[in-house]
């Protein structure tokens, strides 16, 4: 990212920075507004939020709209101009002036992010870690989007089938069901496998994980077909009237001994850390371009060492980082490399001073 220009998104009224720097390390005290050009970036490269309604509202008190341009390297001389733009009639995200869909194939700007509730990944819903796994799976497969649009088509179907008590109309949709489930199942096998050996790698130098190991759970029992599986749970399914099995049950574990493993805030900060390595490794052996990395107050809840270790892993990465850190005065902290990082010192909302280390 060489440039990023904010205007009234939360508490940043107007906001300019030249952020053409392999690190940039942005500070300043709670509630400052750091998160928030955190969130810009995301905006830009995704066309939504990361954060929730807890955030209030996006656009500054008083405002009649959020706008939010930045500049990022690309193959063109002068780079690619993304846009978010954001009013009461709507949404626009655009690069260099088209509309630009966020699942587009045209993406010059790939984000990893490492937000402060980075544990829910592994605490919550497994619809967090099936959605996590799938879109890290996209940017490989990008026909996933595809096959995941019909099988929700396909789902919604069936069960209104189900809820009707069945009849052949359900046997369609059965086999609709089997065979995209095999198909986006395949996917995700290849794609995982490859994903856990990373995540061992990286796993080998933090001994809190050692003889943990990273499942992969399909959605129905590994013995069966899908089609086997669906005629098994036949009777289940007609009375609850809704799809039990599937790869919309997919999810992923880290276990040890058969059991999932139980994490402090900070070590299941450091495994989201490892996932999101371990993907991004797996997109650079398959020839993608460098992601940009968002690291939300990444030194909260871990001790000097694990910070070190882990910073050791991130900052060798050749993408960008872009981090935020609580401080009162624009000090960088450890998170550095030398002569290649840019610090920019936020108060209320406004960039006070910037330094280069």
């Amino acid at each position: 990212m060489r440039t990023l220009r904010v205007v009234h998104l939360r508490r940043c009224r107007e906001v300019a920075l030249e952020t053409a720097a392999p690190v940039v390390v942005i500070t300043g005290g709670n509630g400052a507004g750091k998160t928030t050009l955190l969130e810009a970036v995301y905006l830009l490269a995704r066309g939504r939020s990361f954060r929730g309604r807890k955030a209030g509202p996006m656009t500054t008190r008083g405002e009649r709209g959020t706008l939010v341009e930045g500049r990022c390297e690309a193959d063109a001389p002068n780079g690619r101009l993304l846009r978010y733009r954001r009013d009461h009639h709507g949404r626009e995200h655009s690069l260099d002036g088209l509309p630009w869909p966020p699942a587009g194939d045209d993406r010059p700007l790939r984000i990893k992010l490492i937000g402060e509730n980075a544990q829910s990944l592994l605490e919550g819903d497994p619809t967090l870690r099936r959605t996590f796994l799938d879109w890290n799976l996209f940017h490989v497969e990008p026909r996933l989007g595809a096959l995941r649009r019909e099988l929700s088509r396909v789902q919604q179907q069936r069960n209104a089938a189900l809820r009707r008590g069945g009849g052949r109309e359900l046997a369609v949709w059965d086999r609709g069901l089997s065979e995209l489930g095999e198909r986006i199942d395949g996917q995700r096998q290849v794609f995982f496998a490859h994903w856990r050996t990373r995540f061992h790698e990286l796993a080998a130098t933090f001994p809190f994980l050692d003889g943990a190991d990273l499942v992969f759970a399909r959605g129905w029992p590994a013995q069966q077909s899908l089609a086997e599986a669906i005629t098994t749970a036949r009777r289940a399914e007609l009375s609850r009237g809704h799809t039990l099995i599937g790869p919309g049950r997919a999810e992923f574990q880290l276990v040890r001994d058969g059991a999932r493993l139980a994490l402090s805030r900070g070590q299941a900060k450091v495994v989201v850390c490892l996932l999101q390595l371990a993907a991004e490794q797996v997109h650079r052996d398959q020839g993608l371009a460098p992601a940009l990395w968002l690291l939300d107050d990444i030194e909260a809840e871990l001790d000097t060492h694990t910070l070190e270790r882990l910073w050791g892993l991130l900052g060798q990465r050749d993408g960008q980082c872009i981090l935020s850190r609580v401080a009162t005065s624009p000090d960088p902290g450890p998170c550095t490399r030398p002569n290649a990082t840019r610090v920019f010192h936020v108060e209320h909302g406004a960039v006070t001073s910037s330094a280069g280390h």
